[in-house]
């Protein structure tokens, strides 16, 4: 896996993305969490997940969380604070999707970037 260059570092730095995770609780009840993490901590994030019990908190910051799957008035708050798209989620199964999401991240802001110098070059 390649490093990010050191504009993608510096923008992942200051990218937060939620999280929707899954998992079990030590006593075998379904769990999950919704958890904010600054992307260039998603790597060793799914890394954490991998080697089995893990605390989020140690990683991000927990939103929202409780036994189950998220209720409906959950979901609905965090589209409404948070911008969490249910519909769009990406499934990070690994450190390599963790890393391909964070370098897309700072090709993305670039390219909005060089978009919005465009339009301001316009005016």
């Amino acid at each position: 896996m390649s490093k990010l260059t050191r504009t993608e570092q510096i923008i992942a730095e200051k990218t937060v993305c939620v999280l929707l995770v899954r998992g079990e609780s030590p006593d075998g009840k379904k769990i999950f969490a919704y958890i904010a993490i600054r992307a260039d901590k998603l790597e060793s994030f799914m890394e954490a997940q991998k080697q089995g019990t893990f605390y989020p908190e140690d990683y991000g910051i927990v939103l929202e969380s409780g036994e189950g799957e998220p209720s409906d008035e959950v979901k609905v708050k965090m589209t409404k604070e948070y911008g969490f798209n249910h519909e769009a989620m990406l499934d990070l199964g690994s450190t390599e999707k963790a890393h391909e999401l964070t370098s897309s991240l700072g090709s993305l802001a670039v390219a909005a970037s060089k978009e919005k110098e465009k339009k301001d070059e316009n005016k």
